[in-house]
């Protein structure tokens, strides 16, 4: 495989080239110029009677003067190339190096900013370090996603484990007690693997919904009727404030919705009294749940709807649930095309408020 030259190299040799060239012509097109045109043809008035010179071919002491002028003018175009060369290199030559470190595992590499450089290539470095930084964020939070899941999972796990091995040695007698809390950790590792299974659909922008005509209202009614028992035993009472609003939507995606934000109530906001709202303005449908519980602080409003996020990191796992419920919420919302937004209430507690599309964009 033939060798491939440095880029300043090539840089040099083209621009010396190319200048020592240019000379060269510009000489021999004067000298061509005037020998066979300008004395022939526009010549002052008077030099007919001159007689003709023996020859058209430059004298030594011109030849000098030629080559003198062609070398200072090569020698110049020369510096000047090592200098282009040398402010359009360094910059190329720090990413080249910064990226060469991050393909090696060093996602801490950055490419130097460098003093003399064009403002295109100082852009460069700076979307190239920014890339740098967001692929060291992903990568951070890839191996704190990997934790935390291991982290959920292992729990349940070491129950069952613990459970079931205590019946091969005998040491427990299986009855319909134990075996009910075997199948609640169960049924907590399905919602678990159900929940990372509709986030990464919608990261992926491939969670399918079954878009039809859905009265928000009715939706409202029907959930609270499933789990109204458990909100009681929590000593969580609803009050109703349901307008009639009709929305094309995924009435099972937005049954899930409000489900995981009154088992949220449920978790942090008993004994308490949630109110839950159905809205319509032009542009969207609202459905609005409110508690007055202890509240939120204040970097929740952009945390709390990421997947494992918790306020409190000590809090158990049996207060604090799975971290993925609201997540799910919010990656429902917006495959609908809307959101979810949450806030304080007055005078405590807080509003959490899922936006649908009146008209699906």
């Amino acid at each position: 495989m033939k060798p491939i030259k440095p880029l300043n190299r090539q840089l040099v040799t083209a621009m010396a080239g190319v200048t020592g060239l240019a000379l060269v012509l510009m000489c021999a097109g004067m000298f061509l110029f005037y020998a066979f045109i300008y004395f022939r043809f526009f010549g002052p008035e008077g030099l007919e009677d001159m007689p003709e010179p023996d020859s058209y071919w430059p004298s030594p002491a011109e030849w000098v003067a030629f080559l003198t002028l062609w070398a200072v003018g090569l020698a110049g175009a020369i510096l000047a190339a090592m200098r282009f060369a040398n402010q359009l290199i360094q910059p190329l030559d720090a990413v080249a190096t910064a990226a060469r470190r991050i393909a090696t595992g060093d996602l801490g590499a950055r490419a130097a900013p460098t003093r003399a450089s064009f403002a295109e290539t100082r852009q460069l470095i700076e979307d190239f370090n920014h890339m740098a930084g967001q692929l060291s964020r992903a990568e951070a939070e890839m191996r704190a996603w990997h934790a935390a899941v291991a982290h959920e999972l292992r729990t349940p796990l070491t129950i069952l484990r613990g459970q079931l091995q205590g019946y091969v040695d005998g040491v427990f007698i299986p009855d319909t007690p134990s075996l009910r809390t075997l199948l609640t950790q169960v049924e907590g590792l399905g919602r678990i693997v159900d929940d990372l299974k509709i986030l990464t659909l919608a990261q992926n922008g491939r969670l399918e919904l079954r878009l039809e005509p859905i009265d928000l209202a009715q939706e409202v009614v029907s959930v609270v009727t499933a789990i109204g028992p458990m909100l009681q035993l929590a000593e969580v009472s609803v009050r109703l404030d349901l307008g009639a609003v009709v929305v094309d939507a995924d009435g099972a995606r937005i049954r899930q919705s409000l489900v995981a934000l009154l088992d949220n109530v449920r978790r942090h906001a008993a004994p308490g009294e949630v109110v839950i709202e159905t809205r319509v303005t032009r542009d969207h449908a609202i459905l609005r749940v409110c508690d007055n519980g202890p509240g939120l602080p204040e970097e929740a409003a952009t945390g709390i709807f990421t997947p494992f996020w918790r306020a409190d990191e000590s809090r158990s796992r049996r207060t604090g649930g799975s971290g993925l419920g609201l997540a799910v919420v919010k990656a429902i919302a917006e495959a609908h095309g809307g959101g979810v937004s949450v806030k304080a209430s007055d005078p405590h507690g807080a509003t959490f408020e899922i936006q649908l599309p009146m008209q699906r964009r």
